[in-house]
């Protein structure tokens, strides 16, 4: 609910602090005092256009603030969180100011936001009856969903099934048409991939293969010189005068002294082994020579397999281990390409029997939504009645739109969205002979006024919206009829806060809370100032609304006779 309306610098106001509280709030003051400036000024800070020449003389900014409380609208909270902006303490504090060069600054509990964020916001939580803004059952996308709550479970159950359906039909059409929109580009892709698969499986590459390569051929590209250093080496070794016999003349040497000292031996020994040692390596050696040998044409092959190898790492991968993983990975790409033909065609099914399925549920709901339309005709007729509109008519229009790609019923093809196939549309006629129109297209204030307040009363369990404003509501009324604006009022204030600016002390007299406006002269200047009014309070004021300026005995008792009645009522 709105718990405070701080306003500077704007017509007639200097700063006046508006105090608000739950249930039925009324404001009152004479003609001219600054009433429906408040509500313009409210008006405003929601997003409603600023006007510089309402900037006060003399000063340059004129502010807006209002202090919101939450704790019992968790729908404010799920807006601002779409917004990125979260309440504090479940207190909402949005501002406003114009300046005289047109700049408006606007924030959202102390943080910048923009003139379209006030308005999202301000949709969510206040609707202003009296003027064409902010009057949320004015818009004829918004009377469907009213409709839809009127209905209670069992509509919004059908609505339910319906959606799901709706939902799972959105997905199969959007996989469907990503399918069918790349089909041209699937082509090419499947042409591509094969030609990769093709040419990676026709290498037959195989892990650790190019590392043996490099070392094949780099014996092959030295094999001549190989053989000849090996050769040499053997020569050195086991050649006539080479180290062989070199060491066998000194183990010869060293066997004919050896038993003269035991150290001897050990060296004796130890130059056996090495004669031994050289002896396996000269013959190592020459075989190793014998199988090495030049060959220009495995060298060609070897050089070749390794070209190709590059020339695949290029295009694949850095590694035999990376070109064989893409090939993987191809495969699979390959699999979901080649059968998405078959899902093509699974879809195309998928899509028929769910729109076979939605249009059982379409029909279904529209038909539930002509029997809850009749229910919420009557209940509003009631309404009207009630408020002193007996020859008001009020009709709901719901209507389909042809569509060749609709959905298919037994009157005909229509067109479908997420909520159904049908158009809803309140209408009214608030004249005998007048024909039904619709409600944005009422031209008397007061009407509208009325006529909201109807809507409200019939819809008061289901609407969403916590603060209603009524301006004109007492607009070419009087009497009875006012008694029962005041009654109706007092009832939707049971479900939402309600603001209401009047002129008729049978309205205010039923106000849960009674704000008095005047406009004061201090010196040469006017301002503005609001007094929440107590009981005696209250009597005078209620007089003043009776008998005008000159307020008479009869007009006090009168007023406290309509205050007590009303505080008799309430104690029942």
């Amino acid at each position: 609910m709105l718990t405070e309306l701080l306003i500077r610098n704007l017509a007639v106001i200097d700063e006046v602090q508006v105090p608000f509280q739950n249930g039925f709030n009324v404001l009152t003051g004479e003609t001219g005092a600054g009433k429906s400036i408040i509500i313009h000024a409210l008006n405003f800070l929601i997003g409603g256009k600023g006007d510089i020449d309402l900037i006060r003389t003399g000063t340059d900014v004129m502010v807006v603030e209002a202090v919101f409380d939450l704790s019992r609208f968790p729908q404010g909270k799920e807006v601002l969180g779409e917004l990125g902006l979260e309440p504090e303490d479940e207190t909402l504090i949005l501002s406003r100011e114009l300046s005289r060069s047109g700049r408006s600054r606007c924030r959202v509990n102390g943080r910048a936001a923009t003139v379209a964020t006030l308005k999202q916001i301000g949709k969510s939580l206040v609707d202003i009856h009296g003027q064409h803004e902010h009057q949320s059952l004015l818009e004829p996308y918004n009377h469907l969903r009213f409709l839809d709550a009127f209905g209670g479970d069992e509509l919004l159950s059908l609505k339910e099934q319906y959606m799901s359906f709706y939902r799972q039909l959105m997905q199969v059409e959007r996989e469907l048409s990503e399918l069918q929109q790349s089909e041209r580009d699937r082509i090419q892709r499947l042409d591509l991939l094969r030609y990769q698969a093709d040419e990676i499986d026709k290498a037959n590459l195989k892990e650790g293969e190019e590392e043996e390569l490099l070392r094949e051929r780099q014996l092959l590209a030295n094999a001549e010189k190989i053989v000849e250093r090996v050769n040499y080496s053997v020569q050195q070794l086991m050649g006539d005068e080479g180290a062989l016999d070199a060491l066998g003349n000194a183990l010869q040497a060293l066997k004919e002294i050896a038993h003269i000292d035991p150290i001897l031996s050990e060296w004796q020994n130890a130059l056996s082994q090495a004669f031994d040692t050289i002896q396996e390596a000269g013959f190592e050696l020459e075989r190793y020579a014998l199988r090495v040998e030049f060959d220009p044409e495995r060298l060609d092959e070897v050089e070749n397999r390794l070209d190709l190898i590059r020339r695949l790492k290029r295009k694949y991968g850095d590694t035999i281990s990376a070109i064989l993983q893409y090939r993987e990975q191809i495969e699979r790409e390959l699999q979901k390409l080649e059968t998405s033909e078959e899902r093509l065609e699974t879809l195309q099914k998928e899509r028929e029997e769910l729109r076979s399925k939605l249009s059982g549920a379409a029909l279904a709901l529209s038909q539930a939504r002509k029997e809850v339309a009749h229910q919420l005709e009557k209940t509003v007729q009631s309404h009207l009645k009630a408020l002193m509109m007996e020859k008001a008519k009020f009709k709901i229009a719901i209507d389909r739109i042809p569509d060749p790609n609709g959905l298919k019923l037994p009157d005909g093809v229509f067109a479908f969205g997420r909520d159904g196939i049908d158009q809803v549309e309140f209408l009214i006629s608030t004249n005998p002979g007048e024909p039904l129109k619709p409600l944005v297209k009422i031209a008397s204030g007061g009407e509208i006024s009325r006529t909201m307040l109807a809507l409200k009363a019939s819809l008061q369990r289901t609407h969403e919206i916590p603060v209603l404003v009524f301006d004109e509501i007492d607009v070419g009324i009087g009497g009875k009829t006012a008694e029962a604006v005041g009654e109706k009022l007092r009832e939707v204030s049971r479900y939402a806060q309600v603001l209401c600016v009047t002129h008729l002390p049978q309205i205010a007299a039923l106000a849960d809370w009674h704000l008095q406006v005047e406009k004061v002269t201090e010196g040469k200047r006017t301002r503005v100032i609001v007094t929440s009014l107590q009981f005696e309070e209250r009597v005078k004021e209620l007089a003043r609304m009776l008998s005008g300026k000159q307020i008479t005995q009869a007009s006090l008792q009168h007023a406290q006779e309509l205050l007590s009645r009303i505080s008799t009522v309430q104690k029942r």
